[in-house]
């Protein structure tokens, strides 16, 4: 194993990827104190991307093109499955819609009441803090009004409804449902950047800060390994595979943060293997890779007998629980952007079209059967192991998000907009690209790989960060939730690090 010339130190935190989750916790750590070095797999300059914004209107937003992956994967569940990623600074916000909903409290009680295994232990409360420290960081327009299902977050740039959903949002209010501006980040009112999206974690939460004395940036270094030290009982090293020279390389540490996405964590603690964890770092009860669930995603457009607005985009929220079962519910987040804003100018009503679209965002509840393995009879390109990622919808995933789209269409017909659906389809497994659950949070070991601070039960030094922490996985963007864990988290082992419990 070489040396790759960098200056490491023996006591600095070591945190894998750059996404939002990582990019959270490396903050986080750093506001505290604490040498953070910051592995990204991707290279430094990445593909063309390109956003433009003036004056809170994005006039351009340019991104490459997002491809399956299939090197080394093998899906053996629904075989339409798809698995995104992109191996570049700040991951996969490159492509991201930006929108930004908290969890709920009753997000946490839906899962308490699906039995033991679904139980988060964390609440509400015990992100709200969180959800405070990053929003400020991301800058957001929404609402500041609480409603059901979806608490407002500290926005930037207050906003209301259009008038012509007022009508409409009464109506769904009396059924128990809210409908309020969709929460979306958007960076900076003014702005240029070379990403593709107006919020890319490196470039809005790293980049600020990396003439930090408290943190290091290593490109092109992908984790392969957590060296565990059996007497010590800690990871004492990262092992990192440098794609341009295939040569490898050792970082210290004191702690990990693993925030590399759900598969490729769970990937790596896989690969993580020794005489203390033959199947993998930390796991002690198979657990790991195991409850492996997504958002099932539909897509509806509708033409309309009168205009409607998109600016700002509409979010239909869930029913309320006693509404539904357990764990499946579904919400309705218009379209919007600057195709829609181009053409509502040419046809002379800015702002408002009359046909529009939305994804449907639904819920699964988290089985054992579905997962994500290595697969030792195939190699990847990088020379590690395969994968084998498993995974079905249920039917009463499909049911959810008919029923929130037939819910919908009610609304739209009652307010007398007359609506014709013109496209409506489920998509693959995995085009949400919002795959959780693989390394979760519980409070027994049985059911979970984490304790509530993040840490896995086994290894107290080693965090996962990312949406793999997810015990459930109610109907909205994973971001923001798992930015505030691992901001929490990265916070408590700062402390604990200072106070050498760690």
């Amino acid at each position: 194993m070489q040396s790759d010339g960098f200056s490491h130190k023996e006591n600095c935190v070591v945190v894998v990827g750059s996404g939002p989750a990582g990019a959270a916790a490396a903050l986080s750590l750093i506001e505290k104190g604490v040498d953070v070095t910051l592995i990204e797999a991707g290279p430094e300059r990445a593909a063309f991307g390109l956003t433009a914004r003036v004056a809170g209107v994005t006039l351009t937003r340019i991104h490459r093109p997002l491809s399956p992956r299939h090197d080394g994967v093998v899906f053996t569940g629904d075989p339409s499955t798809v698995l995104f990623e992109d191996v570049a600074p700040g991951g996969l916000t490159n492509h991201w819609s930006c929108a930004v909903p908290r969890f709920s409290h009753d997000d946490f009680t839906d899962a308490r009441r699906a039995g033991e295994a679904f139980e988060w232990p964390v609440g509400y409360d015990d992100l709200a803090s969180w959800y405070d420290w990053v929003e400020p960081r991301l800058c957001i327009s929404g609402s500041p009004i609480d409603v059901p299902q979806l608490p407002a977050g500290k926005v930037t740039d207050a906003r209301t409804l259009a008038q012509s959903w007022q009508p409409i949002a009464e109506d769904a209010q009396r059924g128990g449902q809210a409908i309020v501006p969709v929460p979306y980040v958007y960076g900076a009112r003014t702005t240029v950047t070379l990403s593709g999206t107006v919020f890319n974690s490196f470039v809005r939460l790293i980049k600020p800060v990396l003439r930090s004395r408290y943190l290091s940036v290593r490109f092109d270094a992908q984790a392969i390994q957590l060296e565990w030290s059996g007497q010590t009982r800690r990871v004492t090293a990262v092992i990192v595979r440098h794609p341009q020279t295939g040569t490898t390389s050792r970082i210290p540490c004191r702690a990990v943060v693993v925030a590399a996405g759900s598969v490729n964590t769970t990937k790596l603690l896989l690969q993580s293997t020794n005489s203390d964890f033959p199947e993998g770092l930390g796991n002690t009860h198979g657990v790991l890779g195991r409850y492996l669930h997504d958002h099932p995603l539909g897509k509806l457009m509708v033409d309309l007998g009168a205009p409607l607005s998109f600016q700002p985009a509409a979010y239909v929220t869930r029913l309320p629980l006693e509404g539904s079962v357990p764990l499946y519910a579904a919400a309705c987040l218009q379209w919007s952007g600057v195709q829609s804003v181009a053409k509502s100018v040419l046809t002379g009503r800015p702002g408002q079209l009359t046909s529009c679209g939305f994804s449907v965002f639904g819920t699964m509840a988290p089985s054992e059967d579905n997962l994500v393995a290595l697969d030792h009879e195939q190699t990847r390109t990088d020379g590690t192991p395969g994968l084998r990622l498993h995974i079905n919808y249920p039917p009463e995933s499909t049911t959810a998000l008919t029923d929130a789209r037939d819910r919908l269409l009610d609304l739209l017909d009652r307010a007398k907009l007359r609506p014709r659906t013109h496209l409506w389809l489920v998509d693959a497994v995995g085009s949400a690209i919002h795959f959780a659950g693989t390394c979760r949070m519980h409070a027994s070991p049985r059911f979970g790989m984490l304790d509530a601070w993040s840490r896995l039960h086994a290894v107290p030094n080693v965090i996962v960060a990312d949406s793999s922490a997810f015990t459930t996985g109610p109907e909205k963007n994973p971001v923001l939730t798992a930015m505030a864990l691992a901001a929490r988290a990265g916070d408590r082992l700062a402390e604990d690090l200072r106070a050498g419990v760690v």
